[in-house]
């Protein structure tokens, strides 16, 4: 279908006649019935002035009727123009000279922007569509509060397609019927398209290319996760591969579309075809990158994922972010060195210290174990799988690498050409502990566990059964920079020592868990809980791991629940132990010297303040958020939290968080002068003055000291209850004030004090 050429004659025609005409519309003829161009009406009321369109010369048109329809072969489309007044024919021949140079335009833009056998987007109109398409992801994930559905934001992906064994098919019968191969191709994808559209998940927009030969691109934008891309690659594998192309139907459809009567087609047998798909992920980044350099990058990556997809076995999907973890195979291991060469490199993620488990092509738990009685050939299961060596990458080239075989029996294991690899993740330790077996390896999940038991609910049943749990979090505050330095190899060994470790030190706790690629947590209940035991554990790791790690340790045990009802404060709930004693272990607001802290009201304020100092607001609000609902709540937590709120520009929350400060402690003045302020910045000068107004003036003169900006911030509130006649004016608390706040040297000629001047220059002129 040319619905692309359709839709450029429509906006063509709707350009330059919309001030002329009354209402136009296109219809065009496909699988035997008429369809308005983009809409679902039927026209079954219109197909008698259709079918006579056809065989008239100028336009069909009903006398003293107010439509005309005009009739082009060469789209076989149909525009009605509906007039102001019936169109005599000198009108209708005017129009018809017209539309047709409109359609001429229309066609030669369709012919440079269309590929001229698929009437799919050519290479440099598939790179404009995914230049808008980058601005328009990039667009919603600024305002994702306005784009995002059912909170899936706006994704981007681009699929790179190869028909298998096309050039097979080309040497085999001829390059005439290729090209009626490759149309049908398109016209699939067209209706797979199609069908995804009509379906509306995450509401799709679809574009589809055909740069050269038998390689194709597909983009898609849609607020879908990862998952649904994968269900959607696979849905267009899947038109391709589950039925013979072209059918028999389809071959009839080529036919009236051309003349290819001097072509037989293949035997239906010899027609199957599938296709080899890769696909790439487009990730927001902040990048110095022009759009054509993250256009070139994912396209490459969308190619470079769709030859893994071919290596592999081709009629399959392989997504770019998935070749590292799954997709790469042994080229040859030298029998010398025993050096083992991998048929993926840098390009696709590859580092030095990189980790890799190794399966032989029969042991992948993939391969099927047959069995031939003489007569036929049956399945009877699965070859296990084993895994045959672990091996660590020493060197990295964008297309190839190199590693050794890890292990002191290196020297014994001799790897199979194509053994598959599989990426061990930063954080994983299972292969690293005395219990692995090959034979019954460790779950592929990075949390290694001691028991079946999960530390969040063994603390929470501790908690409610009131015996006190606790929680010790040990981290690697460098883990990024040493993983960037030294590979998986090195992280997984130190990880795996501090677990080990920590096993053998705390032998008497419940649980002892891999929290992520960096940290381990230790929960026990108050019994078994010294803390001697966890200062030394702490001090012994940091001297004995490489100190570039950083160990760092949090914790939260019974006496610092205790301690935290101190202050007038809510006694900190137990149940949220290993968050807390996580909260504590965190890099912001810790002394550089220290190895361990507890976690408290006054650390927790610490943290947000540091991240608050470092202009990491987005962070310090996330963390203050997560306090709120974790139970923290005090009047110097909720007047930071205003803070950091302001300095996002959330105003209405500052205001609700200075509120609650208040609320918790109603004595403390900067807390109402924080209000003040924000409430000054949402307009909402009366709140404020409701609180500030009752104080005395001796208490307000305070704020020159402690926070000349509230002090101004006052003076203007009641300068512009002056200007606006407000009930809650008072002048000679404003003349105070006033004369007060403009002797503030700080404010004195700025924009501040603008309408504190203004407002004693009212005052003044009554009073004169």
């Amino acid at each position: 279908m040319k619905l692309d050429k359709l839709r450029l004659f429509y906006h063509h025609l709707k350009t330059d006649l919309d001030a002329e005409v009354t209402e136009a519309s296109l219809y065009y003829y496909f699988e035997n019935k008429w369809h308005e161009l983009d809409s679902e009406l039927s026209c079954d009321s219109v197909k008698v002035y259709l079918n006579r369109a056809k065989s008239e010369p100028i336009a069909y048109h009903a006398t003293n009727n107010l439509d005309a329809w005009f009739y082009f072969s060469p789209s076989d489309c149909i525009v009605r123009l509906v007039f102001p007044k019936s169109p005599q024919k000198a009108t209708r021949t005017r129009y018809r000279n017209r539309l047709e140079k409109f359609e001429e335009n229309a066609t030669n833009a369709y012919k440079v922007s269309h590929n001229p056998l698929t009437h799919l987007l050519a290479k440099d109109a598939f790179r404009e569509e995914l230049t808008k398409a980058i601005s328009d992801v990039a667009s919603h994930d600024t305002h994702s509060d306005e784009t995002q559905e059912n909170g899936i934001a706006r994704a981007l992906v681009v699929m790179a397609l190869d028909i298998d064994h096309f050039k097979q098919i080309n040497d085999t019968w001829g390059h005439l019927y290729g090209d009626q191969v490759l149309k049908t191709f398109g016209f699939r994808l067209e209706k797979c398209a199609e069908t995804i559209r009509s379906q509306g998940v995450g509401k799709p927009d679809i574009f589809l290319g055909h740069p050269s030969g038998e390689e194709f691109l597909i983009l898609i934008t849609a607020n879908a996760l990862r998952d649904q891309f994968v269900e959607w690659a696979n849905e267009f594998r899947k038109k391709i591969s589950d039925e013979v192309l072209p059918t028999e139907k389809e071959w009839e459809w080529l036919s009236n579309s051309d003349n290819i009567s001097v072509l037989s087609p293949p035997p239906l047998q010899d027609r199957g075809t599938s296709v080899s798909i890769g696909v790439a992920i487009y990730k927001i980044v902040s990048s110095s990158d022009s759009v054509s350099t993250l256009i070139s990058g994912l396209l490459d990556r969308a190619d470079t994922a769709l030859y893994r997809a071919k290596a592999a076995g081709r009629n399959q999907v392989i997504f770019y972010d998935e070749i590292l973890s799954s997709c790469g195979r042994v080229i040859e291991q030298d029998k010398n060195n025993h050096v083992v060469a991998l048929d993926i490199g840098a390009n696709v993620g590859v580092s030095v210290g990189q980790e890799f488990k190794v399966f032989s092509p029969t042991f992948t738990g993939k391969t099927k174990f047959l069995v031939n009685d003489g007569r036929t050939t049956r399945t009877l299961g699965l070859y296990p799988r084993v895994e045959a060596a672990r091996i660590v990458v020493f060197n990295t080239q964008p297309e190839i690498s190199f590693a050794f075989i890890a292990g002191e029996t290196n020297s014994e294991i001799l790897l199979e050409e194509g053994s598959h690899l599989e990426a061990i993740p930063a954080g994983s330790i299972g292969h690293l502990l005395s219990s692995t077996s090959k034979y019954f390896p460790a779950s592929p999940n990075t949390r290694e566990r001691s028991s079946s038991i999960d530390p969040q609910e063994y603390v929470k049943k501790t908690a409610t059964e009131n015996n006190g749990p606790f929680a010790i979090v040990v981290r690697f505050t460098n883990e990024a920079e040493y993983l960037r330095k030294y590979g998986t190899v090195a992280l997984n060994m130190a990880l795996a020592q501090l677990y080990r470790d920590a096993q053998l030190k705390f032998h008497t706790a419940v649980v002892i868990e891999v929290l992520d690629r960096g940290s381990i947590c230790v929960v026990g209940n108050k019994t078994s809980y010294v803390e001697s035991l966890v200062a030394d554990f702490v001090e012994a790791m940091a001297a004995e791991l490489p100190p570039e790690l950083g160990v760092f340790a949090g914790v939260f045990c019974e006496a610092d629940r205790e301690a935290s009802k101190e202050d007038g404060h809510s006694m900190l709930d137990s149940c949220n132990a290993v968050e807390f004693a996580r909260f504590a272990a965190t890099d912001a607001g810790r002394s550089p010297t220290a190895r361990l802290r507890h976690f408290s009201y006054n650390v927790a304020i610490k943290v947000l303040q540091a991240l608050r100092d470092s202009r990491s607001f987005e962070t310090a609000y996330a963390d203050f958020e997560r306090l709120c609902n974790l139970g923290v709540e005090s009047a110097r937590l909720f007047n930071l939290g205003g803070l950091i709120a302001g300095s996002l520009g959330l105003r209405q929350q500052a205001l609700d968080h200075y509120a609650s400060a208040i609320l918790k402690d109603p004595s403390t003045l900067i807390y109402k002068s924080n209000f003040a302020a924000a409430a000054y910045a949402a307009n909402e000068a009366e709140p404020a003055l409701k609180i500030l107004n009752p104080l005395p003036l001796s208490d307000i003169d305070q704020l020159i000291k402690t926070h000349p900006y509230g002090y101004v911030t006052y003076a203007r509130l009641l300068a512009r209850a002056k200007l606006t006649d407000s009930d809650f004016y008072d002048e000679s608390r404003f003349i105070h004030v006033a004369k007060n706040a403009l002797a503030i040297t700080e404010y004195d000629n700025m924009p501040e004090s603008e309408i504190i001047k203004v407002a004693l220059d009212v005052v003044n002129g009554k009073q004169s």
